[in-house]
């Protein structure tokens, strides 16, 4: 069982430069995914994403990715004739409007930073590519390092809860039978209270009386919360995506405990069935971190 919580990291480098990668997931209903990329690399941004959504299961996921080319290899430095354009002309218009002296010199342009422009040339999306699929493997295994080592975390205290909860199941199964009984000797005093002195038939009133406590009997409600534990069970130790399937199997205990706490009539066993719903609270609260 794996967390949908974790960070990883990778880094690789190459003739072409150096990629580095870091990614953080958090819980979420769906797999999202934000992608932070420098400009010069945003045309790789379909394969990340293609690549990413294989990798990883649900959770909010951020990615942020570095690009390095190497030294002297893939800049060049170039005048932005535009800008220097528009920079001059709204300089002019400025000069203008406040009635300022003096000339417009080259010094002036360059100071506001727009002149001159680094550029990446000669970037092979191929060779990048190649780099950044590396680091981003990298960073996918360190990620599924941290969500294990955080899934280990939740099954532990998931199998402390569910020996928890099954032992309480446990003590509701051993008082039913006298809870039962205990209701149908309630009926029959209230019944024979109420006929006292009338002419009636015993076994035909033991009958009814029998069938109305049945009412009471929640054997069925306890023979499918311990199907459903062994199956919760079996899910929390699988090292598949099961977050959906936990979550969906601990609704349905809340709800059969909710029916014997209703059914049964019984203080002791509401009082159990209180104990169950707090922590498979607990339990539904980590699911939600789950993958």
């Amino acid at each position: 069982m794996k967390s949908m919580t974790g960070f990883g990291e990778g880094e690789e480098s190459g003739p072409n430069g150096t990629c580095s990668v870091q990614i953080q997931s958090v819980n979420a209903k769906y797999f999202k995914l934000v992608v932070n990329l420098q400009r010069e690399i945003a045309a790789l941004e379909p394969r990340i994403r293609s690549y990413l959504q294989r990798k990883i299961g649900r959770g909010q996921v951020s990615v942020s990715v570095s690009y390095v080319p190497a030294e002297g290899g893939l800049e060049r430095v170039t005048i932005d004739r535009r800008s220097c354009a528009d920079i001059a002309e709204q300089l002019r218009k400025v000069s203008s409007w406040l009635g300022l002296k003096g000339e417009l010199d080259l010094m002036t342009l360059v100071a506001t930073g727009a002149v001159l422009r680094k550029e990446t040339v000669g970037l092979s999306r191929r060779a990048v590519w190649a780099l950044l699929k590396k680091a981003l493997a990298d960073a996918c295994e360190s990620l599924a390092v941290s969500q294990e080592r955080e899934g280990r975390a939740i099954t532990r205290d998931f199998i402390a809860r569910w020996r928890r909860v099954d032992s309480l199941i446990g003590k509701i199964d051993r008082m039913r039978v006298r809870s039962a009984r205990r209701y149908e000797e309630k009926i029959r005093k209230r019944v024979r209270t109420v006929l006292k002195g009338a002419h009636y038939d015993e076994s035909r009133l033991l009958a009814e009386v029998s069938i109305f406590a049945e009412r009471v009997d929640v054997s069925e409600e306890i023979v499918r919360l311990r199907s459903h534990m062994r199956h919760f069970r079996h899910l929390m130790l699988s090292e598949e995506e099961v977050g959906k399937k936990l979550d969906f199997l601990a609704q349905e205990i809340m709800r059969e405990v909710n029916t014997c706490s209703n059914k049964a009539n019984d203080a002791g066993i509401s009082r159990l069935a209180i104990d169950i719903k707090a922590e498979m609270e607990k339990i539904r609260e980590q699911v939600q971190n789950v993958q």
